[in-house]
């Protein structure tokens, strides 16, 4: 168990040794441990330390649990060196490891933006030309959700009495049920309304904005349903296209964002827009210049197996298309390394266990 806990550090270790450092920080301070072939610094030491999270750096404050810690980067460093030595340098699986980091460093060097400045920079009017375009994506006004039974009786016609009071009597038995039946509503649609492509819904008419209402079913609909709140319901609505009983099940508030408000997410997208164009471009021109060719042929013959070996789970970051084929910002297919839209920091690796 002991041994295995020791494994686990090491492994843990192994995952914040792939973590980005600054070249200052990497090895600036005075030896804190050296061996053949290797020194760890303060510096580095510090910088293993930062990429913990606070609670567990807080664990490493004394002088035994620095040294504990320290233990960890010298057992990797001396497994390190003998992997060197035993030729692992050049197994197919580190190498293959080695390209990918490398390919994520290439990325990272030439597109990444991490201070934002390069964002910030994007012409104002070129944001503001974006949101006037958009207007839709930053204003909604305020929409609700109805549920209605219907009789189709247009005003004078011979039946629109016999069916007020058909609605009449709807409604007088959805108030002695619906205190102690909740479906009561959905169950008077189906035994009254006369709407077919609301009744195989339970009567939803869906959210819809006061002029959606009114063109749809009328003003004198729209004056009454839109002020509707939710589990609220009308009395017998009579319209000159007909006869209804509504019942408010839901409402969205008014969206309404200023180009103040949402300035720097625009600033994201369209930086993200531009460096996606310059990446496209960028790899278009390292193709042609390595000149691809592929054999058809020679394609066609492999044989994909059903499952994968056993043991093997994903890759990570081989070259191909992303997971689910999309790109940034919906662009389509995205090679690995394309700049991505941005995601949540990664958590920090678990601090290295302790050797008993």
């Amino acid at each position: 168990m002991l041994r295995r806990i020791a494994l686990l550090g090491l492994v843990a270790l192994a995952a914040t040794a792939c973590q980005p450092q600054s070249k200052d920080s990497k090895k600036s301070g005075p030896a804190v441990a050296t061996g053949n072939g290797f020194t760890i610094t303060a510096g580095e030491l510090k910088a293993r330390l930062d990429e913990q999270s606070p609670f567990i750096r807080a664990r490493y404050s004394t002088l035994e649990r620095k040294k504990e810690f320290l233990d960890n980067l010298v057992r990797f460093e001396v497994l390190a060196r003998e992997a060197e030595r035993q030729g692992l340098a050049n197994d197919p699986e580190v190498q293959l490891t080695l390209k990918k980091v490398m390919v994520q460093k290439l990325v990272q060097k030439n597109f990444q933006d991490a201070s934002g400045a390069a964002a910030e920079a994007l012409p104002e009017a070129d944001l503001q030309k974006y949101y006037d375009e958009h207007k839709a994506e930053y204003y909604r006004p305020r929409r609700v959700r109805l549920a209605a039974i219907v009789w189709n009786a247009p005003a004078g016609s011979p039946e629109r009495a016999a069916k007020v009071a058909l609605a009449k009597k709807a409604l007088a038995k959805l108030k002695a049920e619906e205190k102690k039946n909740t479906l009561a509503f959905a169950q008077l649609v189906n035994e009254f309304s006369e709407d077919a492509a609301s009744k195989a819904t339970a009567g939803d008419l869906g959210f819809k904005t006061r002029e959606d209402l009114e063109k749809a079913y009328s003003k004198e609909f729209a004056d009454v349903a839109y002020n509707l709140q939710p589990g609220a319901t009308s009395g017998v609505l009579e319209t000159p296209n007909g006869v209804y009983l509504v019942k408010g099940t839901g409402e969205q508030d008014e969206l309404n964002r200023t180009f103040e408000q949402v300035k720097p997410q625009i600033q994201t997208k369209l930086y993200r827009e531009k460096k996606t164009k310059e990446f496209d471009a960028w790899l278009k021109k390292l193709r042609d210049d390595a000149k691809v060719s592929i054999d058809e042929k020679a394609l066609e013959a492999v044989e994909v197996s059903a499952a994968a070996p056993a043991g093997m789970g994903g890759m990570p970051g081989m070259p191909g298309m992303m997971p689910g084929g999309h790109g940034p910002m919906g662009a389509g297919p995205r090679p690995m390394g394309a700049p991505a839209p941005a995601a949540a920091p990664a958590q920090p690796a678990p601090a290295p266990a302790p050797a008993k």
